[in-house]
């Protein structure tokens, strides 16, 4: 990564994936966008284009399918966990001998326990690769970790809106600290994405995790934003017992959760009117993430001998909920 304008990747052209390649763009560097169907035509047709607190921009993008984007120097691969898998076998292609990979999702990663050098080391997280897929797709020694703290919308194909600060996190998933991770995040931060180079990734992970969990799955059970999440007396003391429960297993495995949880409810609540990601999705009738925010955190604790009693209620209610919105929906569709 000594080019000033770097080949950069982008797989997954959603909410995520549009505002990093329209910061790179504008940073000058070379973004190439895994995608098809309509989002392929509306990127060829009019590039990328992001609303931020900044305001409005326009990014030049190359778009393409698998065969038609050749290898990048960093690939970020912007999915949901349910479609990582089939994200990471058709940008095989743009991964060559140099490329690093970034996967930005949410929950607990598949490589999570790869070159953490703990007992569980190697070790598969089942919810997220059920299969080992995603081991076999992805070379391990160039996986950089990733922690986005950026809540955006997509608007529509290509275009996206992110009104919080750009924050990531990143560092070497065995906990070393390397050249080419410093100098990935001063790509990043130069382009205007606020970055920390951790050398105990997971550390920041967790935090990440935690937000997730204790946002996630309760606004598609209420319905709520941010604010009242975290800010509503009805609300709020679920949200903190749920995050009691993710805090003593991210404890169990040595984590150090950077903010104490009135601070993590407070930060959660200054977040405003915004909805989670799954709300987005269950509102759209799209699957839900459940498996990395939910199901890997359960399984990681279960490992440690802990319960999750709160956090498995709320996350049956919400695959109910899904399940009878999605039966509506079939319904009202049949002739």
């Amino acid at each position: 990564m000594t080019d000033p304008s770097l080949r950069i990747g982008i797989a997954g052209a959603g909410a995520i994936g549009t505002t990093l390649g329209v910061r790179f763009a504008l940073g000058g560097h070379r973004v190439s966008v895994l995608a098809r169907g309509g989002t392929l035509d509306a990127i060829r047709d009019h590039g990328l284009r992001l609303v931020d607190r900044q305001g409005e921009h326009h990014a030049p993008a190359t778009a393409g399918g698998p065969d038609d984007l050749g290898e990048q120097d960093v690939l970020f691969l912007c999915a949901k966990a349910q479609d990582l898998a089939a994200l990471a076998r058709s940008s095989q292609g743009m991964i060559g001998p140099g490329t690093l990979v970034v996967p930005v999702v949410n929950g607990i990663p598949w490589w999570y326990f790869e070159g953490e050098g703990g007992r569980h080391d190697g070790r598969t997280v089942r919810a997220v690769d059920p299969d080992g897929s995603l081991k076999a797709l992805l070379p391990m020694d160039r996986i950089i970790g990733s922690v986005a703290f950026i809540t955006a919308e997509r608007l529509a194909p290509g275009v996206a809106r992110s009104l919080n600060p750009l924050r990531l996190s990143i560092g070497e998933i065995t906990h070393r600290h390397t050249g080419r991770a410093d100098r990935l995040g001063a790509v990043l931060t130069a382009c205007g994405i606020d970055t920390t180079v951790s050398d105990r990734v997971r550390d920041p992970l967790w935090t990440k995790v935690i937000a997730n969990l204790t946002s996630n799955p309760l606004s598609v059970v209420t319905g709520a934003t941010l604010r009242d999440i975290y800010g509503d007396p009805s609300l709020a003391p679920i949200a903190r017992q749920m995050l009691d429960e993710a805090l003593l297993t991210a404890a169990s495995f040595g984590a150090r959760v950077a903010l104490d949880p009135v601070s993590l409810l407070a930060m959660g609540a200054g977040m405003g009117d915004v909805k989670t990601s799954m709300l987005q999705d269950f509102e759209k009738g799209l699957p839900l993430e459940l498996s990395s925010i939910c199901d890997a955190v359960i399984e990681l604790a279960e490992m440690q001998g802990l319960s999750m009693p709160l956090t498995k209620n709320i996350a049956s209610l919400v695959r109910y909920k899904s399940a009878s919105a999605a039966g509506c929906r079939k319904e009202e569709g049949a002739p």
